[in-house]
């Protein structure tokens, strides 16, 4: 029993950290293509993506490459929700198995409070 339990919060562990590599992953594809440079790094606190732009630069790269991975994911996680619904019947889980599929998606998919405030500096 207790392995079992284990088991599943470390899977849970990895794949909410799976999840954020992806979403600084989406980071870094998009700010790749208009930043003048763009690094991927692992702090204390995970991994984070840094991009210096141009003064130049147009706005909308910078606000879509703060916002990207919702913009990439939330279509994918959408037709996975979608497909998987049409196959199958929603689970019957109680709430701590609901959280455990439903955080990784929300890391994965919503925007953190830093992407949110370099898209509206962006503007600046």
């Amino acid at each position: 029993m207790l392995h079992e339990t284990v088991l599943v919060f470390g899977v849970y562990l990895v794949t909410c950290g799976i999840a954020w590599a992806l979403h600084e992953s989406a980071h870094y594809a998009v700010h790749s293509l208009y930043a003048e440079s763009v690094t991927f790094g692992l702090n204390r606190r995970g991994p984070y993506v840094n991009a210096i732009y141009e003064p130049d630069a147009p706005t909308l790269a910078i606000r879509v490459g703060s916002i990207a991975p919702t913009l990439l994911f939330t279509p994918l996680v959408a037709l996975g929700i979608a497909s998987y619904h049409s196959m199958y019947s929603l689970p019957q889980l109680d709430p701590v198995g609901w959280s455990l599929v439903i955080v990784p998606l929300v890391i994965l998919v919503f925007p953190t409070s830093s992407d949110l405030q370099s898209c509206l500096k962006a503007a600046c």
